[in-house]
């Protein structure tokens, strides 16, 4: 299954909103459940979400439970939260590379970020 970085985005948007830290699997409009849980397997395996891993009687994390944002989550998503922003950090990294990379989309709007302060 491909990454899906809009959905990453979404699913720290939606986490982010919630009201408390009850865990639950939410659902997203135009994704299916397989697709929603391999994507908060990533973000619990990259540190941006607090979640319950539930395992497979070999130990492998077949599904998580999330709760809230780590500190990375929320220090991400508050370069990726501007549409604007992200729209053009995405566009920057696929028109050179033809991919999205993370790490490199990351960096991309810590500088967009900065060039909006001047900095």
């Amino acid at each position: 299954m491909k990454r899906d970085l809009e959905l990453v985005r979404e699913l720290l948007l939606h986490l982010e909103s919630r009201p408390n830290d009850a865990p639950a699997i939410p659902q997203m409009d135009g994704h299916a459940e397989l697709e929603i849980n391999y994507h908060l397997i990533l973000l619990f395996e990259a540190g941006l979400i607090r979640a319950e891993p539930q395992l497979s009687q070999t130990g492998r994390v077949i599904r998580v439970l999330p709760f809230s944002l780590t500190w990375q989550g929320h220090e991400f998503l508050d370069t990726a939260r501007d549409k604007t922003a992200w729209n053009t950090a995405k566009k920057q990294v696929t028109s050179k590379t033809g991919t999205v990379s993370f790490e490199l989309l990351k960096a991309l709007l810590i500088a967009y970020a900065k060039g909006q302060l001047g900095l």
